[in-house]
């Protein structure tokens, strides 16, 4: 099997080395390349009372993942190999599930096209439409479909309204910021990625049979919760005001920040048993911006029977919820930013009564050497914290750390190219690799 380069983030991090330390002759180029708005795709009333605009990112995209169990959000080439034998009694609880392989090279595209309509001064809408190669991209068929499609009902200022329909909740800092025009990355951040050992639909039989789950990484890895899916564009309704310097948001998402995107759309079952969100942000300088956010709700989805029955039923599985908690801080002087948060994770498992606890960190900088170039630096941790049962204690899953690297060049305004990998260790297993290669023009 091959495998990415070695020494990727030593590579990564010599060529800012050498920017920074060599007078360079490349800037941004001027101008832009042609936008929607450009080409006069938009409507305007003649009283100004209705507003329709268009716009849109195209990120074209090629990525290599390399190591023993992959357990990010990009499939693989070999993610549907079939189940190896020895784990064949596993099959009729994960009976139609894929089985993650050793990696391999992904080629995607992300097309997302955006529609804002403005009514007036109070009511403002917005719908994307999004083709891709799937929510976590992969070398399955291209797909599109709505991503976002929401009514905001606000006061003139804009400092007190509502907001109802699918869109990215507020929990975590993520969601703000994960647009290609402003992330240096080509992947979020670890806990908005990583895996855990947690399927939504399945029952242990106890502490220890959630501690066994240590030896069978690849079946229950493969469909594992991360503590956070990316930016979840769920169905719910939000209410946000504005209080001298705070913004406060507060919603009932219509599932957990770690649901998969089956969940993510309406179903009126879910939003009677919503996942309570509220977050707070505030900028006490033009440098500085602090962040908060809480959600708790039910995270599993209906347990597949085991043995001819459910032990939980279709009715008691929702009350076990995810309580997670979130905290971040974002600093730019200069030409750098940096940004750090901090995620307490607290999981509701059936026939466990303490709950499961997980704690991430995060750090990055980013450093613009010219008016077009940077380079970026981006660390994260996830802490497992340890579960008593059958006699050990051991941490509940296997800690994990990411070192990761990443170089872009901004060719004009709107349009630039990005270089980005990191190094995944996961203690007592086999690390996992990531190179990829962007290139993005908002239009």
């Amino acid at each position: 099997m091959t495998h990415a380069p070695g020494g990727l983030l030593r590579r990564l991090w010599l060529w800012g080395v050498v920017c920074a330390a060599v007078p360079l002759g490349v800037s941004a180029q001027g101008g832009q390349w042609p936008t929607l708005s450009d080409a006069g795709i938009e409507y305007l009333s003649s009283s100004g009372f209705l507003q329709v605009s268009f716009s849109g990112q195209l990120d074209l995209e090629a990525m290599h993942v390399g190591g023993a169990a992959w357990a990010g959000l990009v499939g693989q080439s070999s993610n549907t190999e079939t189940m190896p034998t020895n784990w064949i009694q596993c099959t009729y609880c994960h009976q139609g599930l894929e089985y993650n392989g050793r990696g391999g090279v992904v080629a995607a595209h992300r097309l997302r096209v955006f529609t804002d309509v403005f009514l007036g001064d109070h009511l403002y809408s917005l719908v994307e439409v999004r083709s891709d190669r799937g929510h976590a991209p992969s070398n399955r068929a291209v797909a599109v479909r709505v991503e976002q499609a929401y009514v905001r009902l606000a006061t003139t200022s804009g400092r007190l309204g509502i907001q109802v329909g699918r869109f990215a909740g507020p929990f975590g800092s993520y969601a703000l910021r994960h647009l290609t025009v402003v992330d240096p990355f080509m992947r979020p951040p670890l806990p908005y990625e990583y895996r855990t050992l947690l399927p939504r639909p399945h029952i242990p039989d106890g502490p220890a049979g959630v501690l066994t789950w240590r030896d069978w990484d690849v079946i229950f890895r493969t469909v594992g919760a991360p503590p956070v899916w990316d930016v979840p564009y769920q169905a719910g309704a939000m209410a946000f005001t504005s209080v001298g310097p705070f913004d406060f948001r507060f919603a009932a998402m219509g599932s957990a920040p770690s649901s998969d995107p089956d969940d993510w759309g309406f179903d009126w079952d879910r939003l009677t048993h919503p996942s309570w969100v509220a977050g707070v942000r505030t900028r006490p300088t033009a440098s500085l911006e602090f962040g908060a956010s809480y959600n708790k709700g039910p995270w599993m989805q209906e347990p597949f029977p085991f043995g001819g029955a459910t032990p939980v039923t279709a009715d008691t599985w929702r009350e076990f919820d995810q309580e997670i908690v979130s905290a971040d801080v974002a600093y730019n002087r200069g030409p750098m930013m940096l940004r750090a948060e901090a995620m307490l994770d607290l999981w509701e498992v059936p026939f466990v009564e303490e709950r499961l606890r997980d704690l991430s960190y995060t750090a990055e900088i980013q450093w613009d050497l010219t008016p077009g170039l940077w380079v970026a630096s981006r660390f994260g941790f996830i802490d497992f914290r340890p579960l008593t049962g059958g006699g050990r204690t051991l941490d509940w899953d296997r800690d994990v750390y990411r070192l990761e690297g990443s170089v872009g060049y901004r060719l004009v305004r709107n349009a630039g190219i990005m270089v980005s990998g990191y190094q995944q260790n996961v203690n007592g297993a086999e690390g996992t690799t990531f190179f990829g290669a962007r290139l993005w023009y908002a239009f």
